[in-house]
C-alpha cells in the first residue's frame, strides 16, 4: 500500500508534468488516481525545487496508460492491484458459470475457478502483513497452507467450507457423477457470499463484488411434487459417496453457520396479482416468516465501533502524537466524513468513515477512519496541515 508521501517515480512525473505546463490541479487529479492515500495537494507546490531527474516521454506515456486502466469504481490498477483483480475476476468467473442455465459442468469448474479466486485474496491479504508467501523455488503459499494458519483472517465456518470446496476439487477431477451434483451447490453459494465479504472487510466496502455476484434462481412450471421427485433423482451413489467424505474431511457437525452452507426453503403462499409468489423462509417449521436473502443486517458497532473521544485514544496510541479531539473535529470537517451540527441530513456521512445513530443523535467511526487518521499523524507535513486547517464556516 502507497504512503500518503509520493514516491520518487510519482516526484519525477509531477516535476516533469509541471514543467511542460500543465496545471497543478490536473497533475494532482492524474496522480490520486487509485491511489490509496491519496496524495496532498500541497506537495506539488515545490516540483520544481526537487533534486530529482524529470520522467521522460516514454514514463509519462507509460504512467497515462496505466492511470486510464484504473477500475474508477473499485480503484483497483491491474498494474499495482493485479492480485486482487485476478482474485475478483476469478470470483465473477466462477459465478457466471454457476448462474449459466446452458452450462451443466458446474461441479467441476466452480470449484477451480473460486480457488484461484480466494488463493489470490489470501496471497495478497498476507503480502500486505509484510509476509513472504514465495519459498526458495518459487512456489507461493498454497490456499490449503493458508486457510490452516493460526493468523488466518477468516472464520471457522468459511475455512470450513473452503475445505469442502478444495475436496470437492480433488474428488471430481477427471470423473463423471452421473449427476449435476445440485446438492453441493449450497456450498458454493456459501462460498460465493464468504468471498464478497471477506473482500470487503480486508481491502474496503468499494472493491466488493455487490453489484457482481448474485443468485440464479431459475423456476419452471412445475409443482412441489415434481421439484422434490427431480431432486431424489440427482442423488446418485457417486454423489453420495463424494458427499461423505467432504462431510468426513472437514468434520462436519451439522451446526455450520450460513458461512458453510447456504440453503434456503421456499414455501408458496396466496398472493395478489403485484406480489411475489415465493418467499424465503428460515425453515419449515416457521413456514409464515418471511426473510431477505443475500443481506444480513449487521449491527452498526460492528461497522462504526469507536466514540470520537476512543478514535482520539487510539490515534495517540498508535502515533505517541499529541492528537486532541480539536484535531479530530477537523479532520472529520475537512474530509467530510460526517456533516456540521445542525445539518438537515444528519445521516449524510461517508459510509467507510462514519454513521449517524438517530436514536440517540450522535456518531461512531470505523476502523478505517481510524487508520487513516493515523497516517495523516505520522507523516508530520500531513499533521501540520491539518493543524492549520480552517473551515469555512
Amino acid at each position: 500500500m502507497k504512503t500518503p508521501s509520493l514516491t520518487e517515480n510519482e516526484k519525477r512525473i509531477v516535476k516533469r508534468l509541471i514543467a511542460d505546463g500543465e496545471r497543478n490541479q490536473d497533475v494532482h487529479h492524474l496522480i490520486n488516481i487509485g491511489r490509496t492515500p491519496t496524495v496532498n495537494f500541497g506537495r506539488l507546490s515545490k516540483s520544481q525545487e526537487w533534486d530529482i531527474e524529470p520522467a521522460s516521454d516514454d514514463e509519462i506515456a507509460r504512467f497515462r496508460y496505466e492511470k486510464s486502466l484504473v477500475d474508477l469504481k473499485t480503484g483497483l490498477s491491474p498494474m499495482d492491484d493485479e492480485r486482487l483483480v485476478r482474485s475478483r475476476e476469478a470470483m465473477i468467473s466462477a459465478v457466471q458459470v454457476f448462474n449459466s442455465p446452458r452450462v451443466l459442468f458446474k461441479v467441476e469448474t466452480f470449484p477451480v475457478l473460486s480457488q484461484i479466486a480466494w488463493t489470490y485474496l489470501l496471497h495478497e491479504y498476507y503480502d500486505r502483513k509484510d509476509e513472504v508467501i514465495e519459498d526458495a523455488n518459487g512456489n507461493t503459499w498454497l490456499l490449503n497452507q493458508m486457510i490452516k494458519r493460526d493468523d488466518c483472517p477468516l472464520s471457522a465456518d468459511v475455512r470450513k467450507n473452503l475445505l469442502a470446496v478444495k475436496e470437492l476439487r480433488d474428488r471430481v477431477e477427471h470423473k463423471t457423477l452421473n449427476s449435476l451434483g445440485k446438492n453441493f451447490w449450497p456450498l458454493f453459494q456459501a462460498n460465493c457470499l464468504n468471498f464478497d465479504q471477506a473482500l470487503r472487510s480486508l481491502f474496503g466496502e468499494s472493491v466488493g463484488l455487490n453489484d457482481e455476484l448474485s443468485v440464479a434462481i431459475q423456476f419452471a412450471k412445475m409443482n412441489v411434487e415434481e421439484l422434490s421427485q427431480l431432486q431424489k433423482y440427482d442423488i446418485t451413489p457417486e454423489i453420495e459417496a463424494i458427499d461423505s467424505q467432504i462431510s468426513e474431511a472437514v468434520e462436519e457437525t451439522g451446526k455450520e453457520s450460513a458461512a458453510y452452507k447456504f440453503k434456503v426453503n421456499y414455501s408458496f403462499e396466496k398472493a395478489t396479482k403485484g406480489d411475489a409468489h415465493i418467499v424465503f423462509t428460515e425453515n419449515n417449521k416457521n413456514a409464515s416468516k418471511t426473510h431477505q436473502i443475500l443481506t444480513k443486517p449487521v449491527v452498526s458497532d460492528e461497522l462504526w465501533p469507536f466514540k470520537p473521544g476512543r478514535v482520539v485514544e487510539r490515534v495517540r496510541e498508535e502515533t505517541g502524537s499529541n492528537f486532541n479531539s480539536h484535531h479530530h473535529t477537523l479532520a472529520w470537517k475537512r474530509y467530510g466524513a460526517r456533516p456540521r451540527s445542525g445539518a438537515k441530513k444528519p445521516s449524510d456521512t461517508k459510509k467507510d468513515f462514519c454513521q449517524y445513530h438517530p436514536a440517540h443523535g450522535d456518531y461512531t467511526y470505523s476502523e478505517k477512519w481510524v487508520q487513516l487518521l493515523i497516517e495523516i499523524v505520522s507523516d508530520e507535513d500531513d499533521f501540520t496541515a491539518l493543524k492549520t486547517f480552517r473551515p469555512k464556516s
